[in-house]
């Protein structure tokens, strides 16, 4: 009769240890990843949810920083700076900054991209055809959205020379405000990144959902179904004599033993061949033991070239005719005279 093999099998805690340790570690990353990104720009989102902010409400606070606000437009005196960018060596202008004049807040910088430019200059042509009496009414004025920023280095001198030239004092503590712009980008690029947050998440969370699942138990019993002339004491005893070659690997007198994020065991007497390999996977590559098996499946399982000649050595222990099977390539490969890849 055999024994019940619960949570005293020493082969079921070897393959649950390999699950977590293959799966946990990049479960735990992805999913930290994506919720770092849903927490930080889904807190830009909120603020997008909420609405922007009237910025006399916090103009001259401490709450300006960064405060996703609206100002409607109504007069434009000048631009005072420009940003430039340079793509395949061809230089364009990004962005202008306005010097702005409220009749309730006084002077306010406000960055405004290219495409925003015509508004402005427009707004800017009526706002002086007023002052100078070419026009009887206000300028048509445009309302703009965005967060505001802190005026640094170049920005905040050509700032001042502006505010000197017409002799005006600046408020908001040299706060300038970014048109268009939710905390570090736009509305739809906040949107679509934390889009991406959250699916990294679910993918995280999917990924560590399989250490709840019983793989390893399976692995097992599917190994014992296709095997019936196997009982589970029989493997357990081979098991517990295995020898441990790497990690998460062990060669037995009768059965191979791998406990990866997919557990596998395999019958020594059905690998008919065993080689080492190193595979390109991306910009990266990986060195695997590859055992091929009577069925023609391949079975591969990480580890370096060293771990891979001591296992193929002992296939050839346990069975002479593996010897006999390999080709001048594979002692190449097992001598370290080359790499294989594939």
């Amino acid at each position: 009769m055999e024994q019940n093999h619960g949570r005293n099998s020493l082969l079921e805690k070897e393959l649950k240890k390999g699950v977590v340790k293959s799966t946990a570690p990049i479960g735990l990353i992805i999913t930290a990843l994506g919720l770092g990104i849903v927490m930080i720009v889904g807190s830009y989102l909120i603020k997008y949810i909420r609405g922007p902010l009237p910025l006399n409400e916090v103009y001259n606070t401490e709450q300006v920083k960064n405060e996703y606000v609206t100002l409607h437009v109504q007069y434009v005196l000048d631009s005072f700076m420009e940003t430039y960018k340079t793509r395949s060596g061809i230089r364009t202008k990004s962005d202008t900054y306005y010097l702005i004049l409220d009749e309730e807040l006084g002077a306010i910088p406000v960055r405004s991209s290219v495409s925003r430019s015509e508004e402005l200059e427009r707004i800017m042509d009526e706002t002086w055809d007023y002052l100078n009496g070419v026009r009887e009414a206000p300028p048509q004025g445009s309302t703009i959205t965005g967060t505001m920023k802190r005026m640094k280095d170049e920005g905040e001198k050509y700032y001042q020379r502006a505010l000197d030239y017409y002799e005006l004092e600046g408020g908001g503590g040299n706060y300038y405000l970014w048109d268009g712009l939710l905390d570090n980008q736009t509305p739809d690029s906040a949107m679509m990144t934390t889009a991406l947050g959250a699916v990294l998440m679910c993918l995280g969370l999917f990924i560590l959902s399989r250490l709840l699942k019983k793989g390893h138990i399976e692995s097992i019993q599917s190994f014992l179904d296709s095997h019936p002339e196997v009982t589970r004491d029989y493997l357990e005893a081979d098991f517990q004599s295995a020898e441990k070659l790497a990690g998460r690997f062990w060669v037995g007198r009768y059965f191979t033993y791998g406990a990866y994020d997919k557990p596998e065991i395999l019958s020594n007497e059905e690998i008919t061949r065993a080689w080492y390999q190193v595979r390109s996977v991306g910009r990266s590559s990986v060195q695997e033991l590859v055992c091929l098996t009577r069925d023609g499946r391949e079975h591969s399982f990480s580890m370096n070239q060293n771990t891979a000649n001591q296992v193929i050595s002992q296939y050839q222990a346990i069975n002479p005719e593996l010897a006999k099977k390999m080709g001048l390539r594979d002692k190449a490969v097992m001598n370290g005279g080359l790499e294989e890849n594939s």
